[in-house]
């Protein structure tokens, strides 16, 4: 299984709910796009850039605090706005 990272890479293609870092995996990009999108339900992150996340990866941040799904204990799991993720 391969873990890819999606962002928006433009300004345009950003969600309005504020998601713009979304990390999943899957057998392949289109499988782990369907995980992360899955995961934020709502508007459709097909527009943003996907990354494979391996050896070698550039360091990077994302500002803000992480958010997982309500079923899993390893991420906090309540949005800024006191909700959940998913569809």
């Amino acid at each position: 299984m391969a873990i890819f990272a999606f962002y928006p890479a433009a300004p345009n293609l950003r969600r309005p709910d504020g998601i713009g870092f979304v990390l999943a995996e899957g057998a392949d990009e289109e499988a782990a796009r369907a995980v992360a999108q899955a995961l934020v339900g709502g508007t459709s992150i097909d527009a943003f850039t996907a990354v494979m996340i391996g050896s070698g990866i550039a360091p990077v941040a994302v500002q803000g605090v992480p958010v997982g799904a309500l079923s899993q204990a390893t991420w906090p799991n309540v949005t800024r706005g006191g909700g959940f993720l998913g569809a």
